[in-house]
C-alpha cells in the first residue's frame, strides 16, 4: 500500500476512535480446499462448498461500497480455486489493496496471480526438517520453489508459526529471508479448536516462547527484515499463558477494534468479528442472505479484548492510532519496496550476463 493509503487508513482510524464503524480490513477466507495437511490445522477438515465467482465478485462490490480499503485473502488455500486471479483482479479494479496468504504449492504453475496481487505471504516453518514436520513432507521444497518464483516479482513477506519444531531456527528463517528479498512475520498457535485442532503437543513451554520473542525483538533492533511491530514482540513476552489465545483485558493496551474496524468473512460467506471467533461467534449473519454491510453490523459485540494473534493485535495497535506502531508497518513496506527493486535489478543483471 502506498503512503497516499496508508493516510487514507490512518484517517479511518482517526474516525474510528470518534465512533465511526468501517469495515476497512476484511480478511477473506475464500475456501476450505487445501493441497496440504498441516499439524496444526483443520480447516481443509469443514469441507464446504466454495461460493461461485459471481457471488464472491458481488460480495467484492458491497464491501468497496462499505469502505474497505484492504483483503487479506485466505483459506485453506486460495490457488486451489481456478478463479483466483480473476477474483483478484476484480478486487483490485474496485480500489482495493490485495494480499494473498499461501503455501506455495501451486505458486510455481500459476505465476500469473502475482500481477493480481498486491502482496504475497507464504507460510514458511523455517529449514526442510522443522517445516516438514510441521506441515507436511515434501512441504518445504514447494515452498522454496515458491520463493523462487516470487522472488523479485511482488512484495513478499512470510508467517511462521512458531512451534516446538521451529522455534530454535530464526537465524536460518532471517538467512533465508535476506537471499530471496522479504520481509519476515511470526506468531504462536493460535486457531481456535475447530480450525485448529489439539495442537498441545505442538505448544513451546512458557519460557521458550518468551525468550524467542525476545530473542526477535533484539534481532529486529539490530536490523533484521522483521515486519512484526517492537510493541507486538514486546507486549508477547508478557503473555501469560499461551495455551489460552484469547482475554477479556484489554492486555496490550488497546482495545480490540475486530467488528469496528475489520472482520473476517469465513468461506460459506458468515461474517465473524475476527477468525479466532469462526464457530464460536453467536451473533454471525451470512452476508448472501443479508447482504455485506447489515452482516458486518452485527459482529459489534465481542467476548474478548486481547489475543495471541499478530496480525489482529497488530491492526488494534494501528486502528487504536499508536504512532510507533504506524512508523514501523511503514518502514516494513518500504523495507519491502526496497528488497523488491534489489531482486529486480539483481535479476535483470543475470540475466543480461547469461
Amino acid at each position: 500500500m502506498d503512503l497516499k493509503g496508508q493516510m487514507s487508513m490512518g484517517l479511518d482510524a482517526a474516525l474510528g476512535i470518534l465512533g465511526r464503524r468501517r469495515p476497512v480490513n476484511v480478511m477473506v477466507s475464500i475456501t476450505d480446499r487445501c493441497c496440504s495437511r498441516c499439524s496444526y490445522c483443520q480447516i481443509p477438515e469443514q469441507g464446504r462448498p466454495d461460493l461461485s465467482t459471481e457471488q464472491w465478485k458481488e460480495l467484492f462490490r458491497q464491501m468497496a461500497s462499505a469502505g474497505t480499503r484492504r483483503i487479506g485473502i485466505w483459506g485453506g488455500e486460495p490457488l486451489m480455486r481456478r478463479d483466483m486471479g480473476e477474483l483478484c483482479s476484480f478486487a483490485r479494479s474496485l480500489g482495493m489493496y490485495v494480499s494473498l496468504d499461501s503455501n506455495g504449492y501451486l505458486l510455481p504453475q500459476n505465476p500469473g496471480i502475482l500481477d493480481d496481487i498486491d502482496h504475497l505471504v507464504l507460510a514458511y516453518d523455517g529449514p526442510e526438517e522443522a517445516h516438514d514436520t510441521n506441515r507436511e513432507p515434501g512441504s518445504h521444497g514447494k515452498v522454496m520453489r515458491a520463493m523462487e518464483t516470487a522472488s523479485g516479482k511482488v512484495r513478499l513477506w512470510t508467517i511462521t508459526v512458531l512451534t516446538r519444531h521451529n522455534i530454535r531456527h530464526l537465524d536460518h528463517i532471517m538467512e533465508t529471508a535476506l537471499k530471496y528479498g522479504f520481509q519476515t512475520t511470526f506468531q504462536t498457535l493460535h486457531h481456535n479448536e475447530k480450525l485448529g485442532g489439539d495442537t498441545s503437543g505442538m505448544m513451546p513451554e512458557r519460557d521458550e516462547y518468551v525468550r524467542t520473542y525476545g530473542r526477535l525483538l533484539e534481532m529486529k533492533r539490530n536490523g533484521a527484515p522483521i515486519a512484526n511491530s517492537t510493541r507486538y514482540l514486546r507486549s508477547l513476552t508478557a503473555w501469560p499463558d499461551f495455551s489460552v489465545t484469547r482475554m477479556e483485558e484489554r492486555f496490550h493496551g488497546v482495545s480490540c477494534r475486530a467488528g469496528r474496524m475489520y472482520c473476517n468473512i469465513d468461506a460459506d460467506g458468515k461474517v465473524y468479528p475476527c477468525s479466532l471467533l469462526i464457530g464460536l461467534y453467536p451473533g454471525s449473519v451470512n452476508a448472501l442472505e443479508t447482504g455485506f454491510s447489515e452482516a458486518f453490523g452485527k459482529t459489534a459485540d465481542l467476548p474478548c479484548q486481547a489475543c495471541t494473534a499478530s496480525c489482529y493485535t497488530e491492526y488494534n495497535f494501528l486502528y487504536g492510532l499508536c504512532p510507533s506502531v504506524a512508523l514501523e508497518w511503514h518502514r516494513s513496506v518500504k523495507e519491502t519496496d526496497r528488497m523488491l527493486r534489489e531482486k529486480i535489478e539483481e535479476k535483470a543483471t543475470s540475466n543480461g550476463s547469461v
